[in-house]
């Protein structure tokens, strides 16, 4: 296995090679050599990497902004694992001119040299993303001082329309109910228990699950860690929750974990969790919810389109799923609803192989006018939108056209790694229109009778109105560099909690559930739990610390 794993690599590296340099050769040939002209808008090409083996720089879109700046990409597609992909680049010195790489990588290219200082080409050729940064340009600063990366800042001015809390409940079992108000876990256990003792089995004979999760054993956050902060009200940090004084600690053994877990233990010994809640993997449970069989459960937004729509295809609307924030308890704070000063998750940083990369910041700069907001955000007009009564709109064939096929915006829309410069659903742009189509209007005309129906039960337009208002926090934990030097605890950690958690949960009892609790925060704490959150809360103050001098407070 090894030697077949060297080959493999061996491989892999031979490929990122070939498709970098390619795209870094191209680029030196039209090069003249030193700084170009303010403006210029003679033909330049480069690369970047790419998510998609879809994505093409040959749309609409892409080749209005070749217009404007004279400026096109070649895309690497990044097949695999993204993390093992950008080492093997890095080990190789062959990567695109262009990175588009997540916090987590910034730090290793940066100590490489192979990603470039930004801030003097950005003072040069960057007005608009000063402009638009304004107190929280000095954000984008690395420790050093320099900036290494750019994203968008987030404009959002009020919560954005297509935004939904991330459990769910099925339409039937609510109605059943006579659409009661459901704010806590334990109203949300009685609901679910009474339904299920009355329909054991879904009308086409299957079982039905009383409560269920995203990922199973493949992604584990999502049925635990994640869930347990929002039922806490608390903002999303990974795996971890800030306090007050700003030290961090580790969510994974927190007292909003243990609640959770307790109640999924109650759960459990009710006989209402998924029997395969640990063991099944993201695929499964979307094909659950697909049949309609899943009747609760925490499921982020993002988990649920491709299933509503299996299930609006095969006529069951009254399957789908209402997205409530719900709490451990009626005194709770909720938090949840939360935006950052900046978008910082998919960064664009420009290789020390690119030639002329202030050509690249002006293409960037071009993206953060208004002009290039509409591009990236609304497409082409009169293609994918019009102005009507002063306001843009989607045009209703482009509707249709990416309703029956998602993959057709790829072709003919807004599409591609450029798009990570929208300043947000929610926000606005200088004409005072908002700056995507994502606008509650646009959102209601997509529901079907059943959706609407049932918002109106709850006297809502949209699910994104049973969120509190909308709160500024300074980032979330995972948009900064992560440290290296915690890695191996960390690592020890997880893998405690991946094994130890669903033994929790299946305790018989509580006197054995606290046997076991207390045994499991024990192996945590011997496996470098104290080095683990006393590395994180350095970077967290340290980032406090350039936030309250950004933007003047203390």
């Amino acid at each position: 296995m090894k030697k077949t794993y060297a080959i493999l690599l061996s491989l892999c590296l031979m490929a990122s090679v070939l498709a970098a340099c390619g795209g870094s050769k191209e680029a030196q040939q039209e090069g003249t050599g030193g700084n170009t002209k303010a403006g210029d808008k003679s033909p330049i090409h480069y690369t970047i990497d790419v998510l998609s083996s879809k994505e093409t720089w040959d749309n609409n879109v892409s080749k209005k902004l070749t217009e404007q700046t004279g400026v096109s990409f070649d895309y690497v597609p990044i097949v695999g694992d993204r993390n093992q992909k950008m080492d093997l680049w890095l080990a190789g010195e062959d990567y695109p001119d262009v990175l588009y790489l997540q916090p987590r990588h910034i730090g290793k290219y940066r100590d490489a040299g192979a990603i470039i200082p930004l801030e003097d080409l950005i003072d040069q050729y960057g007005p608009n993303i000063k402009k638009r940064f304004g107190k929280y340009y000095n954000l984008l600063k690395d420790t050093d001082g320099h900036i290494y990366s750019l994203y968008s800042p987030n404009l959002a001015t009020e919560t954005p329309a297509d935004v939904e809390a991330n459990f769910i409940i099925r339409y039937d079992v609510l109605k059943e109910a006579g659409y009661p108000e459901i704010k806590t876990l334990d109203q949300l256990f009685t609901l679910i228990q009474d339904y299920y003792q009355k329909h054991p089995k879904t009308e086409d004979g299957e079982n039905n699950i009383p409560f269920s999760g995203y990922g199973g054993s493949a992604e584990p956050d999502f049925l635990t860690n994640n869930p347990a902060f929002t039922a806490a009200g608390l903002p999303d940090h990974s795996r971890f929750l800030v306090n007050s004084d700003n030290t961090l600690s580790l969510n994974l053994v927190s007292d909003p974990m243990k609640k959770y877990t307790q109640f999924l233990n109650k759960v459990y010994n009710a006989g209402l969790l998924d029997k395969e809640f640990f063991t099944m993997n993201a695929e499964m449970s979307q094909t659950k919810l697909a049949q309609g069989a899943v009747m609760a459960g925490f499921f982020p937004a993002w988990t649920l389109g491709g299933s509503e729509t299996a299930l609006r295809s095969s006529g069951k609307g009254d399957k789908q799923y209402a997205s409530f924030p719900l709490l451990f308890d009626e005194q709770t704070v909720d938090h949840n609803n939360t935006k950052t000063p900046t978008n910082s998750n998919n960064n664009w940083a420009i290789s020390n192989k690119a030639k002329h990369p202030e050509r690249i910041i002006e293409f960037i700069d071009f993206l953060f006018s208004d002009e290039g907001q509409k591009l990236i955000n609304w497409g082409v007009e009169g293609e994918n939108y019009e102005v009507k009564d002063g306001k843009r709109v989607r045009k209703e064939d482009y509707i249709k056209k990416i309703k029956e096929n998602p993959d057709a915006g790829v072709k003919d829309g807004p599409s591609g790694p450029y798009t990570v410069f929208s300043f947000g659903n929610g926000s606005l742009l200088d004409d005072g229109d908002y700056a995507t189509p994502l606008t509650k209007a646009y959102i209601k005309s997509n529901y079907d009778p059943d959706t609407k129906e049932i918002l109106a039960k709850y006297g809502k337009e949209v699910w994104a109105d049973f969120l509190p208002p909308l709160e500024t926090v300074p980032a979330y934990l995972w948009q900064l560099n992560e440290p290296e030097e915690h890695k191996l605890e960390l690592k020890r950690i997880v893998q405690i909690y991946t094994k130890e958690v669903p033994k929790i949960i299946y305790a018989k009892n509580a006197q054995e559930f606290e046997k076991m609790w207390t045994g499991y925060t024990g192996q945590v704490d011997a496996a470098g739990r104290q080095k683990v959150e006393e590395t994180w809360t350095k970077l967290w103050k340290g980032y406090m610390d350039q936030y309250n001098q950004a933007v003047g407070t203390k």
